[in-house]
């Protein structure tokens, strides 16, 4: 539903979203007061997206916020500074959150937003693009909403379901980022039905979820039909808690494997969390894991087995020299890419330190030979660069 004015017409924000929301069509229609047109910008493609048409969309947006009674808000990073491997040099990257939200009254809510993502590998446009549209409504008993976009985990199929580690079955809701969901949930109950706008508008790869909450029992029922050349995949779980401990049992069916998962995981006490999990696959490999974490104070721990195909181990820690310096430091065994190569390493480690100049800015020293290895998820070779946060 658009918002209109006392006539009855679209109001200038009600096109603007409209617009933006639409497949090819040109946004300047809403943007006279910025002069020089803007160029089209297709939310289902990278193409003619720069950063200056971000901007003017961002700028009207703002600027119409008043007339539609729309809330405004951004999020982001930014990391800018030196790595010798993975980004070969200087570099930066950045990732800004966009969101638009406007009360339509009869509680209910239209959002619009966008998560945009640049490197410097790619100045002149953003590289990646994910746009969701979702209009919601809030009630005491019942709320229900409509979303379209990129859905990420958040899919019909995946809404309640909760798989587990090991797991070579998963619904996934396609997989594909132009999504759309109906979702409706009423007292202890939920309902998602979904698919993949496919071609000129048509609805393809069917997706269902259910959930239903009982005490502190959770249970999750999740449905891929087998379009897109996919195979149908009906999956349940179930999650308990029992004071200081949690369970979750899944088992999830397609015509190739049939996955079953459990999970547990236990406070000791306030220092000490052990976890452990086991998924048994008709087709691909059994896998099991153990993990132990430990915090107290300025020191906390972190060790992990894991056993699949292959068996990976390794630890993590990190010590708060102050409360504005961090050091880490970590080990791992099992197979990591290395840059630029087709060669894998077998035994990875990182060594950083982490310094907060500020709630927002934290400068960075590390070095890794691996990939996003650890907790910190370091970039592979010697890293200095500041990030900040807004």
């Amino acid at each position: 539903m658009c918002a209109k004015n006392a006539t009855g017409k679209k109001t200038m924000a009600a096109r603007l979203v409209a617009c933006l929301t639409c497949e090819h069509q040109y946004v300047n229609k809403g943007l006279l007061l910025l002069g020089d047109p803007v160029e089209v910008i297709d939310l289902n493609s990278n193409e003619g997206i720069t950063m200056k048409n971000v901007l003017f969309a961002t700028t009207a947006l703002v600027a119409l916020a008043g007339a539609a009674a729309a809330e405004v808000s951004f999020s982001g990073d930014l990391t800018a500074g030196y790595n010798d491997e993975e980004e070969g040099g200087l570099f930066f990257d950045t990732d800004l959150d966009l969101s638009a939200s406007v009360d339509m009254g009869d509680n209910v809510t239209a959002t619009l937003s966008y998560e945009l993502m640049a490197t410097s590998d790619n100045l002149d446009h953003v590289g990646d693009v994910d746009a969701t549209v979702e209009i919601a409504y809030t009630g005491d008993t019942l709320s229900a909403s409509l979303k379209f976009g990129d859905l990420g985990d958040k899919g019909a199929s995946e809404y309640f379901y909760a798989d587990r580690d090991g797991m070579a079955v998963d619904v996934e809701n396609h997989d594909s980022d132009r999504d759309v969901r109906a979702l409706v949930e009423f007292g202890n109950f939920g309902v998602a039905v979904g698919c993949e706008i496919a071609g000129a508008g048509d609805c393809d790869g069917m997706n269902v979820g259910l959930g239903a909450t009982f005490g502190s029992v959770e249970l999750g029922v999740g449905y891929d039909d087998d379009s897109n050349g996919q195979a149908a995949v009906t999956a349940v779980s179930a999650d308990a808690t029992f004071g200081a401990a949690s369970v979750g049992v899944s088992y999830a069916d397609s015509t190739a494997d049939t996955s079953i998962g459990v999970a547990v995981s236990y406070d000791v006490n306030d220092m000490i969390t052990v976890g452990a999990y086991f998924a048994s696959n008709d087709v691909a490999s059994d896998a099991y894991g153990v993990s132990v974490d430990y915090a107290s104070g300025p020191l906390s721990v972190g060790v992990f087995f894991d056993s699949a195909a292959t068996d990976e181990y390794g630890i993590d820690v990190a010590y708060d020299v102050n409360d504005q310096l961090t050091a880490s430091a970590g080990y791992f065994s099992g197979a990591n890419d290395i840059v630029g190569t087709d060669d894998v390493v077998d035994d990875y480690f990182y060594v950083g330190i982490d310094y907060a100049v500020n709630d927002a800015i934290t400068a960075t020293i590390a070095y890794s030979n691996g990939i996003e290895v650890g907790g910190p998820e370091y970039r592979q070779g010697i890293s200095a660069l500041i990030t900040a946060s807004f």
